[in-house]
């Protein structure tokens, strides 16, 4: 969980600069801020999944679906927030900012530590 968290904030990181670079500082800034609303949602929900781990294995459903509807209301929160604060928001470079973070873990499985995983014999 923690390597999609760290993903969205390589991939904002890296997605920041070249927007300042090719586009200005406040497109770069709309950018971040969509990032950030997917990132520290995705962050506090892979947190308290991780303080769960010792826990009774049958309360891990209950964990994670509450946790996800929780990142769900969070997410919309920060976006809502961002919304009415940020004066003259330009919506494409916030939402580019907001898709790369979202779409960022789907490429978890490209740095998980393959030690960690079964090796099946062949």
């Amino acid at each position: 969980m923690f390597a999609a968290v760290g993903l969205q904030i390589a991939v904002v990181c890296v997605a920041g600069p070249l927007a300042w670079l090719t586009t200005g500082s406040s497109n770069a800034i709309y950018l971040v801020l969509g990032g950030l609303a997917a990132i520290i949602p995705n962050a506090l929900f892979a947190a308290r999944l991780a303080l769960h781990r010792n826990k009774s294995p049958e309360s891990y459903p209950v964990v994670f679906f509450l946790g996800e509807f929780a990142k769900i209301g969070l997410t919309i929160a920060l976006l809502a927030v961002i919304v009415k604060w940020v004066p003259d928001l330009n919506w494409l470079p916030f939402l580019i900012g907001l898709i790369a973070a979202l779409k960022a873990p789907l490429f978890a499985f490209l740095v998980v530590d393959k030690a960690a995983e079964p090796s099946v014999p062949v």
